[in-house]
């Protein structure tokens, strides 16, 4: 009797250890989404599927970067001592992106918030191709290449949306504001299908009337090709330095995971 109960105890003193090991194994990053997931107590589905923070790092953020030219992506702390992702595309330069989200993909019927705070140093008149992309991966074979892209063009700020023919739309658009910082939320039902996918955008905290009349359009969402996913920096301006500062990046399943 006496050594059943010694095998019993060292199978639980082995269970605890093998548990405490493997929590201190687990990622930064999923510990963050965790910790926000049960900010309010109790156990909670985990509603923030990605956190973008610059203090995760690049490893744990990114899954691949783009520079065409000399451009770079650093991290730097803001005004608050926030640390926070520096995109610096300069003149001549054509892109400084990142392709997000690291170990997240969109898949047809999900339904999710993406939501990030920009603060952007360029021309006013300047026109670029994009600052934030939602964009198809592979691109070759792609209808869209990227459903959704965030740019400027005459002093504008522009949400643009590509049908299955890569023909662009601008379902919004609002003066281009620099030197401060603007928040941006998009929620999406990612579908192929244009009558079942949507989007709703939110400004600076304020759901957006879009062009037609309505906070909600319905289109495309999602590529042929299997996967699309979220890129922040600077794509095109190649006559100008363009800097752009991102911070705050979640994607999640309410509206309160992505408004930071």
């Amino acid at each position: 009797m006496k050594t059943k109960h010694v095998m019993i105890a060292v199978l639980m003193s082995g269970g605890l250890l093998l548990s405490s090991c493997e929590k201190e194994k687990e990622p930064d990053a999923l510990a963050a989404n965790k910790e926000l997931a049960t900010a309010s107590g109790g156990s909670q589905i985990m509603s923030v599927l990605f956190n973008g923070d610059a203090s995760n790092g690049t490893s744990n953020v990114w899954k691949t970067t783009n520079i065409e030219g000399t451009g770079a992506v650093t991290t730097v702390n803001d005004e608050t001592g926030t640390l926070v992702w520096k995109f610096l595309k300069p003149s001549g330069s054509h892109r400084t992106e990142c392709r997000g989200a690291k170990n997240y993909s969109a898949q047809e019927g999900d339904e999710i918030y993406i939501g990030w705070t920009s603060k952007i140093y360029m021309p006013t008149d300047l026109k670029t191709d994009a600052l934030f992309q939602w964009k198809s991966y592979p691109t070759d074979g792609s209808d869209q290449n990227h459903p959704f892209m965030v740019r400027t063009k005459n002093g504008k700020l522009e949400l643009q949306h590509f049908d299955i023919n890569h023909v662009a739309s601008v379902p919004w658009s609002t003066t281009l504001s620099t030197s401060t910082w603007l928040k941006f939320v998009i929620r999406m039902k990612v579908s192929r299908d244009k009558t079942v996918g949507f989007i709703e955008f939110w400004y600076n905290g304020v759901k957006q009337t879009l062009s037609n009349g309505s906070d909600r359009l319905y289109c495309r969402t999602l590529d042929t090709v299997p996967e699309c996913d979220p890129k922040w920096g600077v794509y095109g301006g190649d006559t100008a330095q363009v800097t752009h500062f991102v911070k705050k990046i979640r994607i999640g399943t309410t509206y309160a995971d992505a408004a930071q």
